[in-house]
């Protein structure tokens, strides 16, 4: 070998071992931050670190021990999602009448349907109550023998089990449903009142026959410590604690039988509006869901038709991290690709299966699937399989603009997590958190040069307040580490743009 052969081999392999001494460098910064992370005794991190470009194995720690994800359970499934639906998938609800004379609401499992949040965005802005109007305004019939709510392209399983039994009526706990309304929650704003009156709440949306029990009292001093219980079998709420001024924040709690409350929404509008409802001397006993085996003569064209695209979806799930939304997701998964009633179950394997298609049998074997939200603590995945799913989504041109726009970043929602920090590149990252468990999974990437990483921090066990504050810290430094040697990641062969 001539002396200019050896030179160019000894230049070839210098070059070569750069990335592979950043990697290791990197790696040991991270084994350090990892080491002084200080989780307690029962805390473990399950710690996965991956190029996006290359998929190799930058970090890892615990990245193999299935682990209760918390919320990042929603980066499987809404990225399924767009997978399994397409991304431009679009819920759709519709308003139709019999020949007999019926009105039957028929459900696709939408999560918005009169959502204020996502009827706040669209353009023109509209309110819930405004909404609800419009629909029952498409009513032009002078008589409606009877409402039907048709929620049958989801199972009857409106709570999961795994739930915590003592927090069903707040929010993130809202029973799933294949026709929903208000995110299946009521909206209270509780008021001291007058001398006459006392305390009491208004109510979005306005459900004039809901009862609500006052057992809070007015004060003169300090400041309002109110909430709202509701009874287990019914729609009947009791406002307790002590009011000194107005709310302007609400209490939202969760509906029963949310798609029976729909159809009393719609059956106290057309009662208001002077369209009668059967022959019942309440509207409301005319209102009833689809009997299973159930079949109806429409008229021809709907009375109103309502559509909900993916991202508004997508954004709730990620972005907002609501559970209800993510749910909807897995279930109609599962009516997709079963074509029965969509459940828990089926949505739960669909994910498990394209896990397996994806990343290999190994991934979906080890991850337990028991909700799309992560509110159930019986979930378990690995820190590898979070990185090697964001990667691989990362590198399919129909999921990575849905996902990346989906999820909240360091400008956005991340910024108070991150105000110390001076990230060079871009985070996009989803956050997890039930009662022990404290999670960060997501991505750091530069967008000119295309280098990147996916990571996932898995915390659980956390059993103090010190060690919840340093499983925080765990992850901004992580986070903090990769970003200041984002520079030694590997190039793209092509870069993929973030838009579609």
């Amino acid at each position: 070998m001539t002396f200019a052969r050896r030179c160019i081999l000894l230049l070839t392999i210098g070059f070569c071992l750069i990335p592979a001494l950043a990697a290791a460098q990197l790696a040991a910064e991270l084994e350090s931050i990892v080491r002084r992370s200080a989780l307690g005794s029962t805390g473990v991190a399950g710690i996965a670190v991956v190029d996006l470009n290359t998929g190799t194995t930058i970090f890892s720690h615990l990245a193999d021990r299935p682990l209760a994800p918390a919320s990042n359970m929603k980066l499987l499934t809404s990225a399924a999602a767009v997978k399994i639906l397409g991304p431009d998938f679009a819920f759709r609800t519709e308003l139709r009448m019999t020949t007999d004379g019926r009105i039957v609401v028929v459900g696709s499992g939408d999560p918005a349907l009169a959502d204020p949040e996502v009827l706040g965005d669209r353009d023109p802005p509209e309110s819930a109550d405004e909404f609800l109007d419009s629909f029952a305004d498409a009513v032009k019939a002078k008589r409606i023998n009877e409402i039907i709510i048709d929620d049958r392209i989801f199972d009857r399983e409106l709570i999961h089990p795994d739930w915590p039994k003592d927090q069903l009526e707040r929010w993130y706990c809202a029973p799933v449903q294949g026709v929903n309304v208000h995110a299946n929650v009521i909206a209270f704003y509780p008021s001291p009142g007058d001398a006459d009156t006392g305390p009491g709440a208004g109510m979005d949306p306005v459900a004039p026959w809901v009862e609500l029990e006052n057992r809070a009292k007015k004060i003169s001093k300090g400041r309002n410590a109110v909430w709202v219980q509701r009874t287990e079998s019914d729609n009947r709420f009791i406002l307790r604690g002590s009011i000194r001024v107005p709310s302007q924040t609400p209490i939202e709690v969760s509906l029963h039988k949310p798609a029976l409350f729909l159809g009393n929404l719609l059956a106290d509008r057309l009662a208001r509006s002077g369209v009668l409802v059967g022959d019942l001397p309440s509207p409301f006993k005319a209102v009833r869901l689809a009997a299973p085996n159930e079949s109806f003569e429409f008229t021809e064209t709907p009375l109103a038709v309502n559509f909900t695209d993916l991202p508004e979806i997508l954004h709730r799930v990620n972005y907002d991290s609501y559970n209800l939304y993510a749910e909807c997701l897995l279930k109609r998964m599962g009516y997709e690709v079963t074509g029965e009633q969509g459940s828990w179950t089926n949505g739960s394997s669909v994910v498990r299966m394209l896990i397996a298609e994806k990343l290999g049998p190994e991934h979906a074997a080890s991850t337990i699937i028991r909700d799309g939200s992560g509110l159930s603590r019986e979930n378990r995945i690995r820190a590898s399989t979070i990185a090697q799913w964001l990667r691989a989504m990362y590198h399919d041109d129909e999921t990575r603009p849905a996902l990346l726009n989906s999820l909240p970043t360091a400008k956005s929602k991340l910024a108070q997590r991150f105000r110390f920090s001076t990230l060079n590149n871009d985070l996009y990252a989803k956050t997890g958190t039930i009662n022990r468990v404290r999670c960060l999974s997501g991505y750091i990437i530069n967008h000119e040069t295309g280098q990147g990483a996916a990571f996932s921090v898995l915390v659980n066990g956390l059993a103090s307040g010190d060690a919840v504050a340093n499983s925080k810290r765990l992850h901004r430094e992580i986070v903090e580490a990769i970003d200041q040697n984002l520079g030694q990641f590997a190039m793209p062969a092509a870069q993929p743009a973030l838009g579609g």
